[in-house]
């Protein structure tokens, strides 16, 4: 009886610390939603901040004080919001917050994402009907900002210019030369129409670039897009694009495309995006000087474009895609089916600095031979490349890039490698 009575209160005696955490725990929970109920976030962070150091992975905990930095505008509650968002990925309240903290911030694409999950999360019918109206407001006719404008100039240093590979439409197996040249992109877009549920926006572009000493291979390229997309429910989505593209190599014509691309895209409640669109273009190359050949190149592409994007963590998102090419030319020996697939990691760094690697891997079988050969063409390319981005300001950056590719080859003279260092700025509104 005696040692029964011990084990008992050797048992009490050890859980009462563990009750008295547990019990001051619940206190600061209790005060902190005391605090922001009566309009006193920073008390309210106080008292969070301890229960989050009690209890790290307990969700509300992590929620209720990304709530009260939100409410202060404080720095950090981006990243307290995506931290509760990890612990607890189908909280409607968490979307809610981080729907309203870009919302407030005038970045209505990010909020409006948040916004769409939140619906799909059965929500109770206040916070429903909060997200309805956020949503109002950014698809409405009068809402967000209809139009926008981005500028980005620097200088690349290109190992072999003659490749071309900025619109990646010039023939490879040319002869390697490298230059210095300036770079310039100008984009114009807006929305025509938006309500709830769907948009009909369009865009131009023109990309220019100039060689120090190579000017027979300036490039300049106008596009125009128009793309109309539709919500078919909460989850799912549906996009038709149309694209005209006229590009000009040392000023004189080179070729003009048009393309049309439908697509679906699912984004699911855990930020998991995967998409899926088929893509026809039509193109008409021009003979010139430099490629007297080029017109032998005319004909079509069909594609089939599948992409995969999942945050892996608030600093981390990785993306995967694989594409299906079947080009069908005028000359069979251009005609060619190809396999290319890739992947990338963007991370946030301190000092508003964002990292970008990239890699891809291309596999190209051309269907007959060309003139001079004895065998069927078919190419191996890897690329990779890296670029780290100082956004300096919400409309300024500056990025440092690198980029290596690496063809080889059955036909000698097609094996190639090339390398782009490049120094931009950039800047939109």
């Amino acid at each position: 009886m005696l040692r029964k009575l011990i084990f008992i209160c050797t048992i009490c005696i050890l859980s009462t610390p563990a009750f008295a955490t547990e019990a001051d725990f619940e206190k600061r929970m209790a005060r902190g939603a005391v605090a922001l109920e009566a309009g006193d976030p920073v008390s309210a962070q106080a008292e969070y901040r301890e229960a989050v150091k009690e209890h790290p992975a307990d969700p509300e905990a992590a929620l209720y004080l990304a709530i009260a930095l939100n409410r202060t505008n404080d720095p950090e509650a981006e990243s307290a919001l995506k931290t509760a968002l990890r612990l607890d990925p189908g909280n409607p309240r968490i979307n809610l917050e981080l729907g309203t903290f870009f919302y407030n911030r005038k970045m209505y694409e990010e909020a409006g994402d948040y916004f769409d999950t939140l619906l799909t999360l059965k929500p109770d019918p206040e916070i429903k009907t909060a997200a309805e109206g956020y949503l109002a407001n950014i698809r409405g006719q009068s809402a967000g900002k209809r139009w926008g404008v981005t500028l980005m100039g620097g200088m690349q240093y290109d190992t072999n210019v003659p490749l071309a590979a900025d619109p990646s439409l010039l023939p490879v197996g040319t002869d390697r030369m490298a230059d210095w040249k300036w770079v310039v992109n100008f984009g114009l877009n807006g929305i025509a129409y938006r309500d709830s549920q769907q948009e009909l926006t369009g865009s131009y572009s023109l990309y220019q670039t100039v060689h120090l000493h190579l000017s027979d291979f300036n490039l300049t390229q106008n596009s125009f897009d128009v793309t109309y997309k539709r919500h078919i429910t909460p989850l799912l989505s549906a996009k038709l694009s149309g694209d005209f593209e006229m590009v000009r190599l040392g000023e004189k014509p080179f070729v003009n495309d048009y393309s049309i691309t439908p697509g679906v895209l699912l984004t699911l409640p855990n930020g998991i995006a995967i998409g899926l669109d088929y893509r026809f273009r039509d193109s008409y190359y021009q003979d010139s000087d430099t490629f007297p050949t080029n017109s032998d190149r005319n004909g079509n592409i069909h594609s089939m474009i599948l992409s995969y994007h999942q945050p892996l963590s608030e600093t981390l998102n990785l993306r995967v895609g694989y594409t299906f090419d079947r080009e069908f030319a005028k000359v069979s020996a251009w005609s060619s089916s190809s396999h290319t697939g890739n992947a990338g990691l963007a991370a946030s760094l301190p000092y508003k600095l964002l990292l970008d690697l990239s890699m891809e891997a291309a596999a190209k079988n051309y269907d007959d031979i060309l003139t001079g050969a004895t065998e069927l063409r078919s190419d191996t390319t890897l690329t990779g490349g890296a670029t780290l981005i100082w956004q300096a300001s919400e409309h300024l950056g500056l990025s440092l890039g690198y980029q290596y590719s690496k063809t080889t080859s059955n036909i000698e003279g097609y094996s190639n490698n090339r390398g782009i260092t490049s120094i931009m700025f950039q800047g939109r509104y």
